[in-house]
């Protein structure tokens, strides 16, 4: 028979995400009593694998690459042999052409041609050569942007596609983003790796990890092993209340089948989102820090997959969509991940479309928005015909991205 850990060794964990349940992996395997608290009816969060009869399709092009040997080896123990290796090809389509992402000189010549890389090579100049008599830091992302990179490419690699990610201005949003998603990447490093086949920035690889049957078997594998450790995982579970005092969390609320039921453990972990964590305390927070959440904002994402008749339709993984007249961002084939996540001769395209929870877009009926894909998709790109598409499926996905407004630090 177990033995009951003291409350001391009980630890609550609120949402389960990956972070949550990684949290929750290595407590039990410490010899912790963990429950893991999930308002939806699966695990994963943002890193789910939807499931829709025979096809499989993820919640966004998920992958891992590092050169981290520590991680590498902590995920290879928990997948197994479930673990291949994808040949990667992201591609942005820019005006009608089709550019490789990350930049590489070769593909940017034949779709710029030389006069115009030429100009973006000149641009880049002028700034570096500027920055060296006036140093100064970046503040908004277009001002990052062509820090790195100058104004010609900016204008046409960054512009349009941030701009339709945050349904904003460039100018309203910080600089910082750049330092999360495109870390050592500028355009010096675009001529070290055309000239020396350098791999030193990760957006450069050619292949990364990932799980055979979808970015989702990180989560099922990581409850698995809670469950089997004597963790519990309780799903369609909403955190209300957050009691805290003497800047301790005391109890938890939480919402079950329209039941209400309070929880205490020796610890409490939150995963959930941030926003949510400090609207739920009570008693509740300052109205100065309660002002300060509500600026804590989040970009909203529709992701709308079509089931295809086809296989193979192009050789990309994903695709990054600059034109202000397509209403999606990005589109996965999952085919060109794996086999096994669509029955054979098919696949599934998955288009993600950037909106705020509630607006016009997000508001739409499933029907209208599957009808405006296909429209877009079959006009623009010409690649399947309306009798190929065998099913669709709308999957919608609240706080998608943190907005990293400008002054968001000073709030």
């Amino acid at each position: 028979m177990k033995r009951k850990a003291k409350k001391s060794q009980s630890v609550i964990i609120l949402g389960a995400g990956l972070a949550g349940l990684a949290a929750g992996y290595e407590l039990v395997k410490a010899g912790y009593e963990v429950t893991i608290f999930e308002k939806e009816t699966e695990v994963g969060g943002l890193a789910r694998t939807v499931k829709v009869n025979n096809f499989k399709f993820d919640t966004g092009p998920h992958r891992w690459y590092t050169k981290n040997d520590m991680v590498n080896t902590w995920m290879l123990k928990l997948l197994g042999d479930e673990v291949i290796k994808i040949p990667r090809l992201t591609r942005i389509y820019f005006d009608k052409k089709f550019f490789e992402y990350p930049i590489r000189i070769k593909s940017t010549l034949q779709g710029m041609g030389l006069v115009k890389t030429a100009q973006a090579l000149i641009d880049y100049i002028g700034i570096s050569i500027y920055a060296k008599f006036k140093k100064t830091t970046p503040l908004t992302l277009e001002d990052g942007y062509i820090q790195k990179f100058g104004k010609t490419l900016y204008n046409m690699f960054f512009k349009r596609y941030s701009e339709k990610l945050w349904g904003t201005s460039n100018r309203n949003i910080s600089a910082d983003w750049i330092g999360q998603r495109t870390r050592g990447f500028n355009i010096v490093t675009v001529i070290k790796e055309a000239l020396f086949q350098s791999r030193s920035v990760v957006s450069f690889v050619d292949e990364f990890s990932y799980p055979r049957n979808g970015i989702g078997r990180i989560a099922d594998k990581l409850m698995d092993s809670v469950l089997k450790g004597g963790g519990k995982v309780v799903l369609q579970s909403e955190v209300t209340d957050i009691a805290h005092s003497e800047d301790e969390i005391t109890l938890v609320t939480i919402k079950q089948n329209n039941k209400f039921k309070k929880y205490s453990a020796g610890q409490i972990i939150s995963s959930i989102a941030l926003s949510d964590f400090i609207a739920g305390l009570r008693p509740k927070v300052s109205t100065s820090l309660a002002a300060t959440n509500k600026n804590l904002t989040y970009r909203d994402e529709l992701q709308v997959a079509l089931f295809i008749n086809k296989t193979k339709l192009t050789p990309d993984t994903w695709v990054y969509v600059h034109s202000l007249d397509v209403p999606f961002i990005r589109y996965t084939e999952m085919d060109n991940w794996s086999d096994s996540l669509s029955p054979r001769g098919t696949t599934t395209l998955v288009f993600e479309i950037a909106c705020n929870e509630g607006d016009l877009m997000w508001s739409k009926k499933d029907a209208e928005l599957v009808k405006l894909v296909t429209d877009t998709y079959i006009k623009e790109f010409g690649l399947i015909n309306q009798s190929d598409i065998l099913g669709s499926y709308v999957h919608r996905m609240p706080k998608e991205y943190p907005v990293y407004h400008v002054g968001y630090k000073s709030d």
